[in-house]
Formats: structure tokens, C-alpha cells, sequence
């Protein structure tokens, strides 16, 4: 079970940076229109590096599909929201107001009983 929840933080780790990315390449994407300009500003370095680091925790979530049960794996996806938020305030100076923390620490708690 411990090299399941190392892999799981693995897996979580590149998920969270990969919608850093994504939040920052979202940012460059112009207002919604229907001209070139709105479909050319999808193609940013960071909507660029997001999808390569999506890719590559999908290839590790198909390994932890292949080698352990779904009702495992996946509830211990959710380690990425608690990396998710710690970027989003310390990168992005998001505030995060105390609910928020104490929602994710329920999950964590919940991620903490299956994964004895």
C-alpha cells in the first residue's frame, strides 16, 4: 500500500502543477470570440507544458489502474487537491478561506481510511 501512495502522490503532483499551468495559460486566452485570434491564444507555453504534464499523470494513473483496484486509485487522486491549493496561494496569491481547508481535510481523512 505504501508504494500505491507514493505513486498516488506522484501522480497528484503532476496533476496540481499541471493546473498551475493551465490556470496561467488561461489567463493569456483572449475574451470568447469566433475569429482566429481567440482560437491562436489557446497556443501558450503553459496550456502547452499543462497538457504534457497531464499526459504524463494519465500514463501513471493507467499504470495505477492496471495494478490496483479503481476504488483505491481513485480516491487518492484527491491528494492533488491539497497541492492544487498550496499553489494556487503561495504562486498565485489566492486566499483560502479556512471551510476550503477544513473540506479538504475531510477528503484527506476520507483518502486516509481507504488507504489502510
Amino acid at each position: 500500500m505504501l508504494k500505491l501512495i507514493i505513486i498516488a502522490i506522484i501522480q497528484s503532483g503532476f496533476l496540481a502543477v499541471a493546473q498551475y499551468f493551465m490556470k496561467l495559460g488561461m489567463e493569456k486566452v483572449v475574451e470568447y470570440s469566433m475569429t482566429w485570434a481567440f482560437f491562436r491564444s489557446f497556443f501558450n507555453w503553459q496550456l502547452g507544458l499543462a497538457l504534457i504534464l497531464y499526459v504524463i499523470a494519465m500514463v501513471i494513473y493507467m499504470f495505477m489502474l492496471k495494478t490496483y483496484q479503481l476504488s483505491v486509485v481513485y480516491p487518492l487522486t484527491s491528494i492533488s487537491y491539497v497541492f492544487t491549493m498550496l499553489l494556487a496561494m503561495f504562486f498565485l496569491g489566492e486566499a483560502i478561506p479556512v471551510v476550503r481547508w477544513v473540506g479538504v481535510l475531510l477528503v484527506m481523512l476520507g483518502v486516509g481510511m481507504i488507504a489502510k
